[in-house]
């Protein structure tokens, strides 16, 4: 989009219906209506290893490996309006999972409800008040667990709904499923083997 960004605030509407630059080296998401640049070039192999190794992972505990416990459904990279059609958001969190019966069962387009876990891995391109935006917005949409995946330090950070403080992960730590996978598991250093 070498298109020229007012400094205004964007509803969904509004940021679905610019017109795009397909030659632009960026993508856009909106957050609490502002557009934010995401660098098209800017995803590393380590950064979609860690990706699809978390999506594999959930996918097979609650999602389609999960036979007929079946809790919900895990998205890669699917564009998000956090619930709000009309609001102020239109996100990509690197994955999410949605528990079932959360979604209309057919939909199109965005995921139309805030996720019940938010997976981000965070780049080196990425900004702390990108990071913290992003993670104020999911939080203000009700998102129940965040985790905030460092690959280059090696480290997570937890995100509770209701819960003001974040909890920090070593690579020693295990990651869990909280109210919405109760019973998943996740060694911290799986994500960077």
């Amino acid at each position: 989009m070498t298109l020229e960004i007012q400094e205004k605030l964007y509803t969904v509407e509004e940021f679905l219906n610019l017109e795009w630059d397909d030659d632009d080296e960026d993508e856009y998401e909106l957050i609490e209506g502002r557009i934010v640049a995401k660098p098209k070039s800017g995803v590393s192999a380590e950064h979609g290893k860690i990706v699809a190794r978390v999506v594999s992972l959930l996918d097979r505990y609650a999602g389609f490996g999960a036979g007929e416990k079946r809790l919900g459904e895990v998205y890669s990279g699917a564009s998000c309006t956090l619930g709000r059609p009309v609001g102020s958001n239109y996100v990509e969190p690197d994955a999410c999972f949605v528990l079932d019966g959360r979604t209309p069962a057919k939909f199109s387009g965005a995921i139309p409800v805030a996720p019940d876990i938010v997976v981000e891995v965070w780049s080196p391109s990425d900004t702390t008040q990108k990071i913290h935006d992003k993670v104020k917005a999911y939080k203000e949409a009700g998102v129940g667990l965040i985790w905030s995946i460092y690959m280059l330090d090696q480290y997570v950070v937890i995100y509770r709904a209701n819960d003001p403080n974040a909890q920090f992960l070593a690579v020693k730590g295990e990651l869990d499923g909280g109210d919405a996978l109760p019973g998943f598991k996740l060694k911290v250093s799986q994500l960077f083997e």
